[in-house]
């Protein structure tokens, strides 16, 4: 599976993998560990069982946390999410 999104140059390589990291430090830790569990779930296996196995992991983990929740709440209120990574 690839998961490279774009191509850099050697000499963005540093301030790009910066602006990545900040992107990240912005997101649910909960849903970080839960994306990280999936693409572990998914290595080596058929698409289409992997897109299935990688559903019902976002379903059993990641659905039934306090910050899955939050997000919904702050999308229809407008509004950033505070994430308490739970």
């Amino acid at each position: 599976m690839g998961l490279a999104n774009r191509a850099v140059s050697s000499e963005e390589v540093e301030s790009v993998l910066q602006e990545s990291i900040e992107h990240l430090k912005t997101l649910s830790s909960a849903a970080l560990a839960v994306t990280k569990k999936a693409i572990y779930a998914w290595d080596s296996i058929h698409f289409d069982k992997g897109l299935a196995r990688a559903e019902k992991i976002y379903l059993d983990d990641l659905m039934t946390t306090e910050d899955a929740q939050e997000g919904i709440n702050a999308f229809l209120q407008k509004r950033e999410p505070l994430w308490k990574g739970r």
